[in-house]
């Protein structure tokens, strides 16, 4: 159970973090309710649905601007809890070698054909003593080292619940690669792997299932929505924490949303 100082943090970080986006994007739409080049004017140019209800066009477009922007809030907010309990970084930088780079290709390639299921033995327990090196960077989602266990977590974060086919294969590619630059710095580093959602698309209690991401990263990988958010606040609470300074805080998107209808006079 997380104690009591830690859910007023908690509740701070979610009230400062939604102000803090909700003025921006408050001011930006509503800057442009004149303006015939605004994102949710431009609708009115689609010749396809300009006849429909103008309450139509308005929320189409308020809608789709406000989910593209809110994911980035809400991986803000978990970065941002997350610095209390981990050391937080967003870079992965190091050497690499080409056997390394050829045996992710390798099970990768194994994973794409389906020859067999991925398992975090594939990469785990793969030994051999680099030699020629080359560097590599790469900017992560989240890289969490936790001093208790002594672990280095790298997580990529689709705060959308999801993930297109297409990038599959791309965002283990640059796990694995994260891993192989660590363990190269510290053969003895624990060092683990994780796909994660900002929530579960099917509702939480429901079987997440996803065939691209389940081609490529193993069960025991996945964070998804609820298990990311207790991830995050290292407590099996987390997500009901989280969950309830959220809808605590509900009332300052349901005003912003308010005033933004207004200026478009909806």
């Amino acid at each position: 159970m997380l104690k009591k100082d830690e859910k007023l943090r908690i509740n701070s970080i979610v009230s400062s973090r939604l102000s803090y986006f909700l003025e921006s994007f408050k001011k930006r739409h509503i800057g442009k309710a004149k303006s015939a080049k605004g994102s949710i004017n431009m609708k009115s140019q689609n010749v396809f649905i300009n006849k429909l209800p103008r309450e139509l066009m308005y929320y189409s477009a308020l809608v789709r601007s406000f989910d593209s922007a809110f994911g980035h809030v809400l991986e803000n907010i978990a970065l941002e809890i997350a610095r209390n309990y981990y050391h937080v970084s967003q870079e992965v930088v190091g050497k690499i070698d080409v056997r390394q780079s050829d045996h992710i290709n390798d099970i990768l390639t194994n994973y794409n054909r389906r020859k067999f299921k991925p398992e975090v033995g594939h990469y785990a327990n793969y030994n051999t003593p680099p030699f020629s090196l080359g560097d590599i960077r790469h900017n992560t989602d989240h890289l969490f080292y936790d001093d208790e266990t002594q672990i280095h977590h790298i997580i990529e974060l689709k705060a959308g619940g999801d993930l297109d086919n297409k990038k599959a294969r791309a965002e283990k590619q640059a796990l694995l690669e994260q891993f192989f630059i660590l363990k190269n710095k510290n053969e003895n580093a624990g060092i683990k792997l994780h796909f994660a959602t900002a929530y579960n698309k099917f509702g939480e209690g429901n079987k997440w299932v996803q065939p691209n991401v389940e081609t490529f990263f193993a069960k025991e990988e996945l964070l998804i929505g609820k298990d990311f958010w207790n991830f995050v606040c290292k407590n099996e609470n987390g997500f009901d924490v989280v969950i309830e300074a959220y809808n605590q805080n509900i009332h300052i998107i349901v005003q912003a949303l308010e005033e933004i209808k207004e200026a478009y006079g909806i």
